[in-house]
């Protein structure tokens, strides 16, 4: 019975260790006797590897999309090009539109109704080509286009009396007054969005406004001196071109009242702009037709 303990205990001994040992990390494994197979621990090392390998391979993909997403320096400053090209192009055109604008009513200047009409037209034929051709592509829905055409009547009826009176002001001032009479579209526009949209601006918007108001002021009452550029012309014309950029800019007013409108009717999308254009300038020229017996 003591020989068959004992043969037993040799065959399959464990070593035992102190309490104190249990305070490091060890692993505690029978002991193998010499028919055994010995335990290999690669596993666990293996598991170690791949994990740290997995990790920096984790790491190198976030540095390289990291890296991708920001703009490079060429991307920014091309950027920057295409906006600064479009804004001198934008005030080229402008300025051309301008000094054609004093040059057609030259040879035109009794028949400024006629000019404001022909351009009413063009306007008509470029902007519902573009609306045509936007709708076919699907920028344009059937959605912006049923939204109501009740304001577009005022708006062809407000841009209708502007150009008219533009042009008719325009065909008995001098050219460079042109445009400094044009600046007080934004005084009209600003008082006109508190009436009606009730906008709130700030006293630096105000100040401008009033130095634009003081400017035009200076130009008009410039014309009793002699040599100025207005000492020839009447009070009443430089008068119907400030009328003429009122109207304008109620017009300009009510267009973006309906852009507010139509947001909340299509759900927070857009509406596209050639919607707007289009049938204002569409209203404007069923507007102005029947004085044009009146005024060729």
């Amino acid at each position: 019975m003591a020989h068959s303990l004992t043969s037993s205990f040799h065959s399959t001994s464990f070593f035992f260790f102190p309490p104190s040992s249990f305070n490091t990390p060890k692993l505690l494994l029978p002991t193998m006797s010499s028919n055994s197979q010995p335990l290999h621990l690669k596993f666990s090392h293996t598991n170690r590897t791949r994990t740290t390998t997995t990790t920096n391979n984790n790491r190198l993909k976030i540095r390289a999309s990291s890296s991708s997403d920001d703009p490079s320096p060429s991307t920014s400053s091309g950027t920057n090009l295409i906006l600064f090209s479009s804004a001198a192009i934008t005030v080229s055109l402008a300025l051309a539109n301008r000094v054609l604008y004093k040059l057609a009513l030259v040879p035109m200047k009794d028949y400024p109704f006629f000019l404001a009409q022909f351009t009413t037209f063009g306007y008509v034929v470029v902007y519902f080509s573009m609306l045509y051709i936007r709708y076919r592509a699907g920028i344009v829905s059937d959605e912006m286009l049923a939204i109501p055409k009740l304001r577009f009547v005022a708006i062809g009826f407000l841009e209708a009396l502007g150009v008219a009176t533009g042009m008719f002001a325009a065909a008995v001032l001098p050219g460079p007054v042109i445009p400094v009479l044009s600046q007080t579209f934004l005084v009209w526009q600003l008082m006109i969005s508190i009436l009606l949209l009730g906008r709130r601006y700030s006293i630096n918007q105000l100040v401008g406004c009033l130095l634009v108001a003081t400017g035009v002021v200076v130009a008009i009452t410039s014309g009793s001196n002699t040599g100025q550029v207005l000492s020839e012309v009447e009070f009443f014309w430089p008068a119907l071109m400030i009328v003429s950029s009122a109207f304008q800019a109620a017009a300009s007013v009510i267009k973006e009242s309906v852009f507010i409108d139509s947001a909340i009717r299509l759900k927070q999308k857009s509406l596209d702009i050639f919607v707007v254009n289009s049938f204002g300038s569409g209203f404007q020229a069923v507007m102005a037709l029947p004085g044009f017996p009146c005024f060729t």
